[in-house]
């Protein structure tokens, strides 16, 4: 393979390490309050239902990581751009855009690594060993879409109180507001389309079939893939032509 085809993944390992593994290295401390945040709602619910509604919590609760682990990106960006200076470095560089959000990405999911492995055992053990492919590729598209939306809304922003306000308001949006924590039932009919509009809800209720929550009926695992593989691909477009990348 030739040495140029793999610059791209070199950059990308790279930028992961410098702004993960490195701040690990040195503030260890951050997995373990990275971890603590998607475990408080799957506290709540477990003591308020008694472990009834232990499935949804557990679905609820990855999907939720997912997503704050993705939109993250867009505050750390935020970050580095305005207070550090540092993505002029990279703009002077010969790193594209989406290396560079990549790269984040890696971190950022780094740094959720073990609250992620904890809520995915737990989808495992409630389900099936066979399951894992369903389980990753479920992971791997809602991460990559809130990446790339973090990714866009943060080029957007000139201050970071505005990318940690407007980054907080769309994770309430995504991961609150939809059925992620609760089942479709209670959702009114009225609504109905709306939810299933959200990339966010059809991850949840993929989670929920694995573990053998009943879905709706009006509702398939293709129709969830086919959701949230649109929105990737529409997020990923929307970070290569409308960030901005250079200051004018």
């Amino acid at each position: 393979m030739p040495e140029t085809s793999l610059l791209p993944v070199r950059q990308v390992l790279l930028i992961a390490y410098m702004t993960g593994v490195l701040w690990l290295r040195r503030n260890p401390m951050s997995l373990v309050f990275t971890a603590i945040s998607p475990f408080s709602l799957l506290f709540v619910l477990f003591v308020v239902s008694g472990g009834q509604y232990i499935h949804f919590a557990v679905a609820g609760s990855l999907v939720m990581a997912l997503v704050g682990y993705g939109l993250a990106l867009g505050q750390d960006i935020s970050f580095y751009k305005t207070e550090y200076k540092v993505q002029d470095v990279f703009v002077a560089s010969p790193v594209s855009p989406l290396t560079y959000m990549v790269g984040l990405a890696l971190s950022e999911l780094l740094f959720g690594l073990p609250a992620l492995l904890v809520l995915a055992t737990l989808v495992v053990y409630f389900g099936s060993v066979f399951s894992i492919p369903l389980l990753v590729a479920t992971i791997l598209l809602i991460w990559g879409a809130m990446s790339a939306l973090g990714f866009f809304l943060s080029s957007h922003m000139l201050h970071m109180r505005n990318a940690t306000q407007v980054i907080s308001f769309v994770n309430v949006i995504l991961a609150v507001l939809p059925p992620v924590f609760y089942s479709m039932d209670v959702m009114p009919d009225v609504l109905r389309p709306l939810a299933y509009a959200v990339p966010t809800t059809h991850a949840s209720l993929m989670l929920q079939d694995i573990m053998g929550i009943p879905t709706p009926a009006d509702w398939s695992l293709e129709f969830g893939f086919a959701i949230q593989i649109a929105y990737l691909l529409a997020f990923i477009t929307l970070a290569k032509t409308k960030a901005l990348w250079r200051e004018n």
